[in-house]
C-alpha cells in the first residue's frame, strides 16, 4: 500500500480542483491512482489501472460512482456508496507575453520589436511553447514591413504537439545597402557608389543587402537609380572566366596530363562548368573553372581526344 501512495504522490501535484468540482491532469489518461487522489479509499484498486481518458481540448469527462464501483469490483474490489467524479485536462490559452518570449527565444535578436495583431484562442494542453522559423509565413495581401502568420505549437509533457498560431509585426534595427549613384548594369559596384542606411525593418527579408561586402565589387544586373535599395537578386558576382577570356585548361586523361590554351564561350565562377574552344583543334568541350582564367578537365583516357 504504501508503495502504491508513493507511485502517485506526482498525480497528486497535477491536480487541482475548478469551482465546479472538475479535477485538472495533466496527462490525456486517468489512472485509478487519480481517483484515489480524490477517494483514498480508491487506492485499494491497482494504481496502473486505466480508467480511460479525457479529451485535449479540456472539456470535462464524469465517472460515475457506480461505474467506479464496478471497475473496482473487477479488480477483486468491494466499495460501496462511491460519488461521482469528474476530470479535466489542464489547459491554456497563450497570452501575448508568453507569445512573444517563445519568438524572441527562436529569433536571438536584441533589438527585436513584437507587435501582435491576432493570435490562436483555442485552449490547449499546457507545455512548452514553441516557434521555429521554419513556421514563419510572409503576411499575403499586406504592404507592412515585417508582417507575418507564424506557426508554433505547444509541446506537451509527453512530447506532443499542439498547434498554435499568431500574426504579428516583427521589426529590428537593421541596415541596408543604398545606392548613392546610378550604377550602370554589367559594371561592378564600386564603393563610392554605395552606402549603409539604418532603419527599423523586417528580419525576414533575406533579399535586401544588408552589408557592403555584399554588394561592392560585384556586378549589377540592372541599371540602378541613385537612392534605390539593392536587392542581392539584382547583383552577381564578377566572374572568374568571362566569355573571349584565353583559358589555361589542365587535362587528365588516366594517368596523361597535358595543359592547352582555350577561349572561354561561356562565362562563370569558380567551380561551374564553362564551356571551352581549343584554340589549336577548334574542338569545343566542357571544363570546371578553378581559378581566374583557369580550368580543369578530367576525361577518360579514350575520350581525351574531345579536348584536343
Amino acid at each position: 500500500m504504501m508503495a502504491m501512495m508513493i507511485t502517485a504522490i506526482p498525480v497528486l501535484l497535477a491536480l487541482a480542483v475548478t469551482p465546479e468540482g472538475c479535477h485538472k491532469v495533466q496527462s490525456e489518461t486517468i489512472f485509478a491512482r487519480d481517483v484515489a487522489m480524490v477517494m483514498p479509499v480508491y487506492a485499494r484498486v491497482p494504481g496502473d489501472f486505466n480508467l480511460g481518458y479525457v479529451l485535449t481540448s479540456g472539456e470535462p469527462r464524469i465517472w460515475r460512482g457506480v461505474d467506479l464501483e464496478r471497475i473496482a469490483k473487477n479488480q477483486r474490489v468491494d466499495l460501496e456508496g462511491l460519488a461521482d467524479i469528474c476530470f479535466a485536462r489542464e489547459t491554456f490559452v497563450p497570452g501575448a507575453e508568453q507569445l512573444r518570449e517563445a519568438m524572441l527565444a527562436e529569433l536571438k535578436i536584441t533589438s527585436a520589436k513584437i507587435e501582435l495583431l491576432s493570435w490562436s484562442q483555442q485552449p490547449v494542453p499546457t507545455g512548452e511553447l514553441v516557434f521555429l522559423r521554419s513556421g514563419i509565413q510572409l503576411a499575403q495581401g499586406s504592404g507592412a514591413a515585417g508582417e507575418i502568420v507564424w506557426h508554433g505549437y505547444v509541446r506537451s509533457a509527453a512530447d506532443r504537439q499542439f498547434p498554435v498560431w499568431a500574426k504579428a509585426r516583427i521589426t529590428a534595427k537593421l541596415t541596408r545597402v543604398v545606392a548613392t549613384a546610378g550604377i550602370l548594369a554589367g559594371k561592378a559596384i564600386q564603393s563610392s557608389q554605395v552606402h549603409l542606411e539604418a532603419l527599423e525593418d523586417s528580419p525576414f527579408d533575406e533579399t535586401v543587402a544588408r552589408a557592403l561586402d555584399q554588394v561592392v565589387g560585384y556586378l549589377s544586373k540592372t541599371s540602378l537609380r541613385a537612392g534605390a535599395v539593392i536587392r542581392r537578386t539584382q547583383i552577381e558576382p564578377v566572374p572568374d572566366v568571362a566569355r573571349g577570356d584565353v583559358v589555361m585548361v589542365q587535362v587528365f586523361a588516366g594517368g596523361a596530363y597535358l595543359r592547352l590554351e582555350g577561349r572561354a564561350e561561356s562565362a562563370g565562377v569558380k567551380g561551374a562548368t564553362i564551356l571551352v574552344r581549343n584554340l589549336s583543334s577548334g574542338r569545343d568541350f566542357r571544363a570546371q573553372v578553378t581559378g581566374k582564367n583557369q580550368a580543369m578537365v578530367g576525361v577518360a583516357t579514350g575520350d581525351a581526344e574531345e579536348v584536343q
